[in-house]
Parts: structure tokens; C-alpha cells; sequence
């Protein structure tokens, strides 16, 4: 399999610590990386270059890579990209943590409950609802701000009573996801990488 397989993204990096050349990432037909920058943007050949990858499975990784003769198409230029080593793992699955404000529908037990998401990363997410449960009790929901809304399962870890102006209790709760397929990775860590460069790197 090649790796990167569901990468979109890179930063083609200048090595005089000028600003980074955006690209689109896609696998070539043959396998292999091909990279997509515009038409007039010039980038060395057979020459080894250093680009970020924004995978969703493997994180931000810092590559060094060589690029080979660009194909022109509809101003813009593709060049075919060899990875020829990790030079470092910037970023692994649960280190991203995002906050939102996000109201979902949690199943408990076969019972339903609202609750309101505070923080999510792709390894786990802070809930806080009415709903009673204990550690070690699994619940299910549809995380709906990711391209295609996921159905995710999360176990308890942890339980904080948050006291409120009311007199009705509200729980948080402390989950890690598990049964976290491919996609459902994928998409939530695009997600999480998304929100986290637009909330915290707006260039």
C-alpha cells in the first residue's frame, strides 16, 4: 500500500525559511504521491526538498522528498513525488484537541440523551449532558460537523459534576472512542486538522 494513501494536502517547505508552497496531494495512478501547485510556482527537480504531509492516519509528517517533471494542465502543475524519508512525525492521532460547542444525540443503554460536545480529538471526546452513567459505560452518537457525518462509539473514562445555576445536575464526561474504523479516523482527524489550523494558524 502506498503510504499517505489519504493524504490531500502538503507544504512544499523553502529551506531559506521563506513561506511554504501549498499543494494537493493525491496517489498516482502507478502509485506513488503526486503533488499540484500552480502554474507558475517553479520547484527544483531531482533535487531533494522537504514537504509537510497532512495525513489523517499517520498525522502531519515532515518528508524529504524528490520531485520529477511537472505535467501542465489548466494552469496548474503536477509533479510526481518520491518520498525518500520520514524525516519526523509532527503530530500522532490523539495529540489534536479542538473545542466546539456542538449538540448531539447520545444512545445509552438503548435510551437517548442530549448532550453538547466541548472538546474532540481522533482519539476520544468531552461530553457534558444530564444523562447519569458511569465509567466504563459505552455510548453512541453521530458526529455531524465532519464532510460525511460519523456514527462514533466512546467508553467512559472519567466523570466530573459540574455544578450550574440550576438545580439539575450535569455530568462531564471523559471518552475514549473505540471500534474506530478507517474512514471514520480519517475523516474525524481531517476534521480536528481543519479546525485547529483555522482556529489557531489563520495564515
Amino acid at each position: 500500500m502506498t503510504p499517505f494513501l489519504y493524504c490531500k494536502k502538503g507544504e512544499i517547505l523553502d529551506p531559506k525559511g521563506g513561506p511554504s508552497i501549498q499543494a494537493a496531494v493525491r496517489t498516482g495512478s502507478v502509485g506513488g504521491l503526486m503533488l499540484t501547485v500552480p502554474r507558475g510556482i517553479e520547484l527544483p527537480l531531482r533535487t531533494p526538498v522537504d514537504i509537510r504531509l497532512f495525513d489523517p492516519i499517520l498525522g502531519v509528517v515532515r518528508c524529504r522528498c524528490v520531485l520529477s517533471t511537472p505535467l501542465v494542465t489548466k494552469g496548474m502543475r503536477t509533479f510526481r513525488c518520491a518520498v525518500l524519508e520520514q524525516v519526523a512525525q509532527l503530530q500522532r492521532r490523539e495529540d489534536i484537541k479542538v473545542s466546539l460547542s456542538a449538540g448531539v444525540d447520545v444512545t445509552l443503554d438503548g435510551r437517548h440523551y442530549p448532550a453538547t460536545i466541548q472538546n474532540i480529538s481522533a482519539g476520544g471526546v468531552f461530553l457534558v449532558s444530564t444523562m447519569v452513567a458511569m465509567t466504563g459505560d459505552q455510548l453512541t452518537f453521530t458526529f455531524p460537523l465532519t464532510e460525511t457525518p460519523i456514527s462514533l462509539t466512546a467508553e467512559i473514562l472519567r466523570v466530573e459534576l459540574r455544578v450550574g445555576q440550576t438545580s439539575r445536575s450535569t455530568y462531564g464526561y471523559g471518552c475514549r472512542f473505540v471500534d474506530l474504523g478507517v474512514f471514520q479516523e480519517s475523516q474525524l482527524r481531517s476534521y480536528v486538522y481543519q479546525e485547529e489550523r483555522r482556529l489557531y494558524r489563520p495564515e
